[in-house]
């Protein structure tokens, strides 16, 4: 298994680490709920777990096709954001499943599928945004 696709698990672990952690051990913060810092933090860990696939593919030498790439790395954020979502509301003590960290999990992901290639060359390294033409 090649270093980016380890990285990538290290990241889907370290998301379930996350959501397991006890509901009373979580900080409440009034401004938080307001705020909605509670979704950014699921779209933010769902973006970078797809930045991490689509990536692990850009230095594979084997390589589905983008819409593939994409199809599976949306699929499968959007099911293990479910999943995860429902181990909190079954499973885990002092958490609950929403619906609304479902859709910002699941857009994270749709983000990261799509914005790779924004981001990243097709071999994985990231571009230039220093785009200034010279007259």
């Amino acid at each position: 298994m090649s270093r980016a696709w380890t990285h990538s698990l290290i990241w889907a672990l370290f998301i379930f680490i996350l959501c397991a952690i006890p509901g009373k051990s979580l900080p409440h913060y009034s401004w938080a709920d307001l705020l909605s810092v509670d979704k950014l933090i699921h779209f933010s860990l769902f973006f970078i777990l797809a930045i991490l696939i689509k990536k692990a593919w850009a230095l594979s030498s084997t390589k589905p096709t983008i819409v593939l790439q994409n199809f599976i790395v949306i699929a499968g954020g959007m099911i293990y954001g479910g999943l995860l979502e429902l181990m909190q509301n079954y499973c885990y003590t002092d958490r609950s499943g929403s619906w609304f960290d479902f859709l910002a999990n699941s857009l994270g992901a749709m983000a990261g599928a799509f914005l790779f290639l924004k981001l990243f060359s097709a071999d994985g390294k990231w571009l230039s945004f220093n785009r200034t033409k010279k007259y």
